[in-house]
């Protein structure tokens, strides 16, 4: 049996920003909000403003992009194990994975062929060939662990 998960309003909302600001130069808030508008979320400034600083959105030259964020202060990392030659588990607080994988994403860790992001847990695979314990390290550096 396959259980299937399905993302919350707030969840397909936030992740379609991230998506919008790596593909399109949006430079203010009523845009970001009109074209949500267009991917039929209809949200209030002070729900989009809330999404922006929990996805980590910020402005660079006038556009928002992601932010390469660190954890410091509360601790969203809770384990770092690997699960074979190439594949990483981190578990992190709950409805933290999602900001711990784009933080990991947005570090370009040599070594990283791609992240998974659920609630709670990122799968990070990771390249032949010797890469496995430098990505680990870099990841206990990035969140000091």
């Amino acid at each position: 049996m396959r259980l299937r998960v399905h993302p919350t309003k707030k969840q397909a909302r936030q992740d379609l920003m991230i998506r919008l600001v790596k593909e399109k130069e949006i430079k203010t808030q009523d845009e970001l909000k009109e074209i949500l508008k267009n991917h039929g979320f209809d949200t209030t400034q002070s729900s989009l403003s809330r999404d922006i600083a929990e996805v980590g959105l910020v402005k660079v030259n006038g556009y928002y992009c992601l932010q390469a964020r660190q954890t410091q202060g509360v601790p969203s990392i809770t384990s770092l194990e690997s699960a074979g030659e190439n594949i990483i588990v981190v578990k992190t607080l709950v409805g933290m994975a999602a900001a711990v994988g784009i933080t990991i994403d947005n570090n370009r860790l040599r070594g990283v062929v791609g992240t998974i992001a659920g609630d709670d847990t990122v799968f990070i695979a990771t390249a032949r060939g010797g890469r496995h314990d430098e990505v680990k390290a870099s990841l206990q550096k990035i969140f000091h662990k």
